[in-house]
């Protein structure tokens, strides 16, 4: 029998008898009294009070819900109930009875302000079985990866998937060659940015004199809910593909070129050429800028006068330093986004490679990199023929237009697949990672967590939208600015310090444990801290996903009326917003947390088995990282269903 046989029959068998057990005797062993209580609610921009509240299974409620500021709205995930409440009212809503067990969200359901999308609170009926289901199979995940692992080493495999199984896309029969016709075009870039450009230039006019609530407004409706999911899922099955299209570099490379579609010589290119200093080529750069911007991000994905602003920079940056020091050092050393997207890359599923890297080496003129009469070479200054890492390419595709013999193509594979076959240790990669993998579970906790007075503070107490005519409603108070900063050192202590810190122990204690102390610490903790790149994409994508399911209809409704000045372009913009399954989306997100803490449990072992060369010390390793990598996911089941 299969390894991967056993793997799933474990999962299952352990599912199917965790799964009757909680769901029928849990609830009859702790049935409500079928009493009808009242609770009173208030809400405030942008809070419940209180921000939880406990039922048991049968409970009838009947809510009095008062305003204390503005119209707010009175939504139940689950439950068919929106009601409005006019500032001062005070509504009886209900009875409602709660007949299931678990968590459920309280949502305002009427556009309050800047922060409306994330205004909610719990409603925990119990008992909260499925914590419980979601605690057991965190640990039955775990154990049994860990026991598949144990029962034979998986050399050359993921979770019982041959890393050795790749598809060739450009010799895929019937769409291989048009694929490959296609990306060898010259007019390909041109011809995908320019919608890209459209849409940030529409992006541009609405944040300045668009709607300034950002619900309404197409700068911030389309680029943090539509373009953020898009773009996590883009990592996982496309690499670094967003990168090879967006425009934000695109007005300096066609101004440096001096062409919008054909080749012309470097050397007669509109730049300074100054050479890249070797100090920024790594990823420390956008790693703090990306924890920057998320110091400010609950006024960045609301306000859209502040997405304005941070698209406005990056396109200076991206067009000044593209005419000083071409060709991408922008994209590679100094954009946030880019630098997420790259650290990720190195788990998607996609990559491009030379057929037979010998040849490559025998190759004498190397246009991959120079360039060729039909193309300008790699942008990214990477040697294709010997790449083995997604983190830097940029997928530009100038390697395939460009290469003699036709000897690169781009493949589908395991995620994972260069993270389980080799050790890279960098620290500022590293970095990246711990800064993704804190803000995933910091922005769940945070954005569709109850606790109103963190969002407070990183909102600095302002209750305004604003575009760029608006821009002075944003200045805070000293108050507003102190609650600010205790955001900030929040968010900066847990992803700079507490993360690596916590990781660092356990890096120190597994290889102790391996009975590899003469190993250096600091490396078996860089090249264990690579784990993080799937399992944090993963949780990222998790989050996307309820952040989509839950908002959809306010993308719907700004392609109709993009300035949110009472236009209906498609007819969409009437449309109500209404959760799509609501309750379903915890138990999505949790799932495919399940999937990253195996993916990071097994690569965990590939790490240790190229670091320590045995299979004994690679297992007591793995075990005792494991921890760390179980202890995030029951923190992620927690804050879902606790």
């Amino acid at each position: 029998m299969r390894r991967s046989q056993i793997f799933i029959q474990l999962i299952l068998l352990a599912t199917l008898v965790s799964l009757p057990v909680s769901y029928f005797l849990l609830p009859s062993l702790y049935a409500g009294t079928g009493s009808t209580r009242v609770i009173e609610v208030k809400m405030r921009q942008f809070g419940f009070i209180p921000e939880r509240i406990y039922l048991r299974v049968g409970d009838k409620v009947v809510f009095k819900v008062t305003s204390l500021d503005v119209t707010h709205g009175f939504y139940i995930d689950g439950f068919n109930i929106k009601e409005s409440v006019l500032p001062g009212e005070t509504k009886e809503i209900g009875p409602i009875e709660f007949n299931q067990p678990g968590k459920f969200k309280l949502r305002c359901a009427t556009p309050c302000g800047p922060l409306h999308p994330f205004m909610v609170a719990d409603i925990v009926v119990e008992p909260d079985y499925p914590i419980y289901i979601f605690f057991g199979a965190v640990a039955v995940v775990a154990i049994a990866t860990v026991a598949y692992i144990l029962a034979k080493p998986p050399r050359g495999e993921l979770l019982g998937v041959s890393l050795d199984r790749e598809i060739d896309l450009l010799e895929v029969r019937g769409i291989g060659s048009l694929l490959k016709r296609f990306l060898r075009w010259r007019g390909y870039h041109f011809l995908v940015i320019l919608p890209n450009l459209a849409v940030f230039m529409l992006i541009f006019v609405a944040g300045t004199i668009g709607n300034p609530m950002g619900a309404f407004n197409f700068s911030i409706a389309v680029v943090w809910i539509l373009w953020f999911a898009l773009v996590e899922f883009m990592i996982l099955f496309g690499s670094r593909l967003w990168c090879g299209v967006c425009p934000i570099p695109a007005l300096g490379e066609w101004i440096a070129r001096r062409r919008l579609v054909g080749v012309h010589e470097p050397r007669k290119w509109l730049s300074l050429n100054k050479k890249w200093p070797k100090r920024l080529n790594n990823m420390w750069i956008p790693a703090l800028s990306f924890l920057g911007i998320s110091l400010i991000v609950p006024w960045l994905v609301t306000r859209p006068a502040v997405t304005v602003l941070l698209f406005l920079v990056l396109i200076i940056l991206g067009v000044v330093l593209y005419l000083v020091s071409p060709p991408r050092n922008f994209c590679r050393s100094i954009c946030p986004a880019g630098g997420y997207i790259g650290y990720h890359s190195l788990s998607s599923i996609l990559a491009v490679r030379s057929k037979d890297p010998s040849v490559c080496d025998k190759c004498v003129v190397k246009s991959c990199v120079r360039g060729s009469p039909r193309s300008y070479g790699c942008p990214w200054k990477l040697y294709p023929g010997g790449n083995k890492w997604n983190i830097y390419c940029g997928l530009d595709f100038e390697c395939l237009k460009s290469c003699p013999v036709n000897n690169m193509t781009l493949k589908l594979r395991m995620i994972g697949k260069d993270l389980a076959q080799r050790i890279r240790m960098k620290a500022d990669e590293a970095w990246m990672g711990f800064i993704r993998f804190g803000l995933a579970l910091f922005y769940e906790m945070v954005f569709f967590g109850p606790y109103a007075w963190i969002k407070d503070w990183g909102n600095m107490l302002n209750v305004y939208g604003a575009n760029l005519l608006t821009l002075y409603l944003l200045t805070p108070t000293l108050e507003g600015f102190i609650s600010w900063l205790k955001w900030a050192g929040i968010v900066s202590l847990t992803c700079l310090l507490l993360i690596p810190a916590v990781f660092l122990v356990f890096s120190w204690l597994a290889k102790i444990a391996a009975g590899a102390r003469k190993e250096s610490t600091k490396k078996v903790f860089l090249a264990f801290s690579y784990a993080l790149s799937p399992y944090g994409l993963l949780i990222w994508i998790a989050f996307a996903l309820t952040l989509l399911g839950i908002n959809w209809a306010y993308p719907i409704r700004v392609f109709s009326d993009p300035l949110g000045l009472g236009w209906n372009l498609l007819g969409t913009a009437d449309i109500n917003w209404q959760p799509f399954m609501p309750t379903i989306w915890p138990y999505v997100q949790m799932s495919i947390t399940l999937f990253g803490l195996a993916l990071a449990i097994n690569i965990t072992y590939s790490i240790a088995m190229n670091l320590f060369k045995d299979h004994g010390k690679a297992i007591r390793a793995t075990a005792v990282m494991s921890i760390f990598h179980v202890g995030a996911a029951l923190f992620f089941a927690m804050v879902l269903m606790g």
